[in-house]
């Protein structure tokens, strides 16, 4: 059958009928070109949309020519011929149009345009403002329809790339029409263009102009991605197979922490951290935290955002080694899991590390990583020393984590001569109560337990060591520059001369004289100039500051001194209510029995008034010699002064002071 050209019976054939004759060539041809034929009509034509205004005479060319080429004659081979030939010269046209780059692209964005769009819609759907947003994002991206993308997330671009790019009056226009809207319409019109982005990859078409409009509006608005983040996060999971799409999904969630540092913390915390699993996207969240600490330079806007779990995530995820990661990434995430620490803590470590303590204890393993453990310890050394709750904390958590505790008391011993000079007074009590802890386990019988043997052993030594004294080093160093200071102080006074000198010769013979001597004049040579100088241009430098300042503190002085009259002023009559009150108080206290001794003072003060007449200070003067009179035979200061001050008479106190 497919050797001759037509159809066999296979089988026997019936005697008395004969084999039909095979065709011809030109009887083919002739039989072909008599077949009937169907003619087909153009499909109906669509209903005219606003879209129809963006199609260019360029794409309806095309249309057209494609539309002729796919309904053209099969059997002609002429038509054929010439569709072949057309169609090299039409995709040349079609390649001289087209925008090399996306920055010529956007800059063929008009202001005018935009807001002509925008006009038609809000005349279309005057209350619907979705419609006007998804209106004016399909409109960039048409417009940059043609344009090639080298990399899904702008790789060694600007971090304004490529909004930057746009003409700054679209993009006013479009801020404007974000301004506008409603929150909630913004929410939609964000995972919206999220989901247009990734329909528009599978096709494998550009979606630039998406990314344009949701970098404009991460900008404007920071805060939009985060009410959506468990949304955002199962269309990365429905999507992890595929890198473009995430690398894609990624890179407009990040879109916001170039403004604001707490939402670009937590799009990497929710979105970001579990792609460090997925080896094809693991590198984009390592670089896009790295950028996030360096448009960011001051970590305190962000404390508090971290928390205590998703720190721990992150401390396992780094130094853990059974987290897959390359090694190369878990040395750069290393170098910025300081800054992560940093605002896990808060604003008061002091305060905040006790809730941190119990959980760095559990990691301290002793089979753990070399660089874990190194954190660890590190980490539990800080909260000792910054917050004093957490000793208490390890003496609770002691006997259930021998191991955990083994491991941080031989730290300490290891490194006694940097953590010994610590809070001694917590570290001995802490250190006792372990060693009466180990004495009730071993009285129960309980020694056989994992880890008992080298916290019993680490926790006697570091109490001996704690219990010795050290080595008075300075008192040494002391004691041998005294004594050097004396010999050759000895030597010169000894000697004829200070030339003469066994000190001064042993100088000279070895060039120390010398060295000296220019270090000296080096010295007073650099005094000399500074001395000079500042006879130049000090008096010059006083007289500035006199005049400019000079003023304010003359100013000033006026202030105080006014201010201390006045002050005298105002406690004058309380001044003169307190002498009368003690003087009440004196008199109420002079009026005890065990004070027998005021009518002495009362009699004697009577009879130098009248037969000395003097005056009242020199009567007061008599009273303070009366008084150091019974100091001196009675032996009490309070009752010598009590008796002078109940003899005085409110007036006289007044003049005496």
């Amino acid at each position: 059958m497919a050797s001759t050209g037509h159809w066999e019976v296979v089988g026997k054939t019936k005697k008395g009928k004969g084999q039909a004759p095979a065709l011809t060539k030109s009887q083919k041809k002739q039989f072909v070109e008599k077949m009937p034929r169907i003619d087909t009509r153009d499909p109906v034509k669509e209903d005219s949309t606003i879209y129809d205004a963006f199609k260019l005479g360029e794409s309806r060319q095309e249309v057209k020519t494609d539309r002729q080429n796919g309904y053209a004659d099969v059997g002609s081979k002429k038509n054929a011929q010439q569709a072949k030939k057309k169609k090299p010269e039409q995709n040349g046209k079609r390649d001289v149009g087209r925008p090399i780059t996306l920055e010529s692209a956007l800059a063929q964005i008009d202001q005018a345009e935009l807001e002509s769009i925008l006009s038609q819609s809000q005349l279309r759907f005057p209350d619907n403002q979705d419609v006007w947003l998804k209106d004016l994002a399909s409109y960039i991206n048409l417009k940059l329809e043609k344009v090639t993308e080298s990399h899904p997330t702008f790789k060694d671009k600007d971090k304004g790339y490529p909004m930057n790019q746009l003409s700054g009056g679209s993009r006013q226009v479009i801020n404007g029409l974000f301004k506008k809207c409603s929150k909630q319409s913004l929410d939609h019109l964000f995972y919206h263009c999220v989901q247009c982005m990734l329909a528009e990859n599978a096709k494998g078409t550009s979606t630039a102009g998406y990314k344009v409009f949701l970098q404009l509006l991460a900008h404007q608005r920071p805060n939009i991605v985060l009410p959506k983040l468990p949304q955002y996060l199962e269309l990365l999971k429905t999507h992890q197979n595929r890198p473009t799409q995430c690398l894609t999904i990624l890179w407009a969630l990040g879109q916001c922490g170039i403004v604001d540092l707490r939402c670009g913390l937590r799009v990497w915390m929710d979105l970001m951290l579990p792609c460090l699993g997925i080896r094809s996207v693991a590198a984009y969240p390592v670089e896009y935290l790295e950028n996030l600490f360096k448009w960011h330079k001051d970590a305190r806007e962000a404390y508090g955002e971290v928390s205590l779990r998703e720190y721990f995530y992150v401390l396992d995820s780094v130094f853990s080694p059974t987290f897959n990661l390359p090694s190369d990434l878990r040395k750069r995430l290393q170098e910025v899991y300081p800054k992560i620490k940093e605002i896990a803590y808060g604003a008061s470590p002091a305060t905040n590390l006790r809730n941190f303590f119990a959980s760095y204890l559990r990691r301290a393993e002793p089979n753990s990583s070399l660089a874990m453990k190194q954190e660890v310890l590190l980490c539990l050394v800080l909260c000792l020393v910054t917050d004093k709750h957490c000793w208490s904390t390890w003496c609770q958590m002691y006997t259930k984590h021998l191991v955990q505790s083994g491991v941080l008391l031989q730290h300490f011993l290891d490194s006694w001569e940097v953590l010994g000079k610590s809070d001694r007074h917590m570290l001995r009590q802490t250190l006792r109560s372990f060693a009466v802890t180990n004495d009730e386990l071993s009285a129960h019988g309980r020694t056989t337990q994992e880890g008992f043997d080298i916290c019993n052993v680490t926790t006697k030594e570091l109490l001996n060591k704690m219990s010795e004294s050290r080595f008075p080093w300075g008192m040494v160093v002391f004691f041998f520059v005294s004594v050097f200071a004396a010999i050759v102080a000895y030597d010169v006074i000894s000697s004829p001369s200070v030339r003469a000198s066994r000190t001064v010769r042993f100088m000279e013979d070895y060039g120390l004289l010398g060295v000296m001597e220019q270090a000296w004049r080096r010295i007073m040579t650099f005094v000399y100039l500074a001395t000079g100088w500042m006879k130049e241009n000090f008096p010059r430098y006083y007289a500035w500051v006199q005049d400019t300042v000079g003023p304010f503190v003359k100013q000033m002085w006026r202030t105080l001194v006014d201010t201390a009259m006045f002050l005298v002023d105002a406690a004058r009559p309380h001044y003169r209510w307190a002498v009368e009150k003690t003087h009440q108080a004196l008199l109420w206290v002079g009026s005890a029995p065990f004070l027998h001794k005021t009518s002495r003072l009362n009699t004697w003060t009577k009879t130098h008034e009248q037969n000395c007449g003097v005056s009242t200070s020199e009567l007061w003067c008599l009273h303070l010699k009366f008084c150091a009179e019974i100091l001196e035979t009675e032996g009490n200061l309070n009752t010598a002064f009590g008796l002078a001050f109940s003899a005085c008479t409110p007036d006289q106190m007044a003049v005496c002071v």
